[in-house]
């Protein structure tokens, strides 16, 4: 039952109109809205990424699965600056890597040896790692995690170039058909206003009708009334 509207005092209900045919969404528009939307995503992903650098953050990409679950490879953490006093077991730290590879390293902080130097373990990993870290070498303790957006420098570290080009072949695919898609709208002729239909419309048997005065008659007729001769 539709909800009643009051018209002129009077309580009347609305009736529904004829429904109005559906039209099914085209595969084109639907492919340009997935498309835009992944653009967004990336956008949107990378800006997190980069975004905390201007408060101090640094970050990282992860090209190992020693962190896994919690981190993978292609994942972007970004890390603060922590002092030495303020370690503490249980974090995940970011340091070199202590066996000489030029290499920086993401494991978490097990406990402290008789030295007071860091014994670390990745996640994955069964053991601890077999040389234990200065905390004076600590670069950072890992704040936040950003998941995919550093893949492409994975994959280019890793030499995975097959990815790397079906990527770009898929970014500029999508680029184009965005703006491809936004170009190719053309805007149709104007809605025509009564105005225009009653500009347009010719006078009824040549005879102009004039607002508030009587239709002129043609030749040799007189209007009703009048007192003129024929």
């Amino acid at each position: 039952m539709t909800a009643p509207t009051l018209i002129g005092d009077v309580l009347r209900s609305r009736v529904p109109g004829p429904a109005a045919p559906g039209r099914g969404l085209r595969p084109a528009a639907v492919y340009r809205v997935v498309v835009a939307t992944v653009l967004v995503a990336v956008a949107g992903l990378v800006f997190l990424a980069l975004a905390p650098r201007l408060v101090g953050f640094q970050g990282h990409v992860v090209v190992s699965g020693s962190m896994e679950p919690r981190l993978s490879p292609g994942d972007v953490v970004l890390t603060r600056p922590v002092l030495p006093q303020d370690l503490q077991p249980g974090q995940v730290l970011l340091f070199p890597d202590p066996e000489g590879a030029d290499r920086l390293v993401l494991h978490r902080l097990v406990s402290f040896d008789a030295r007071g130097d860091l014994v670390t373990r990745g996640d994955a990993n069964q053991s601890n790692d077999t040389t234990p870290v200065p905390s004076s070498s600590v670069i950072g303790e890992a704040q936040l995690r950003v998941p995919f957006v550093g893949l492409p420098a994975y994959w280019r570290l890793s030499g995975q170039w097959g990815h790397l080009g079906l990527l770009a072949v898929l970014l500029t695919a999508a680029t184009v058909s965005t703006l491809g898609g936004s170009r190719g709208r053309v805007r149709g002729p104007r809605g025509r206003t009564s105005a225009d239909r009653h500009a347009a419309a010719p006078a009824p048997d040549g005879v102009v009708r004039r607002v508030g005065l009587p239709p002129v008659p043609p030749a040799g007729r007189l209007l009703t009334g009048g007192t003129g001769r024929r």
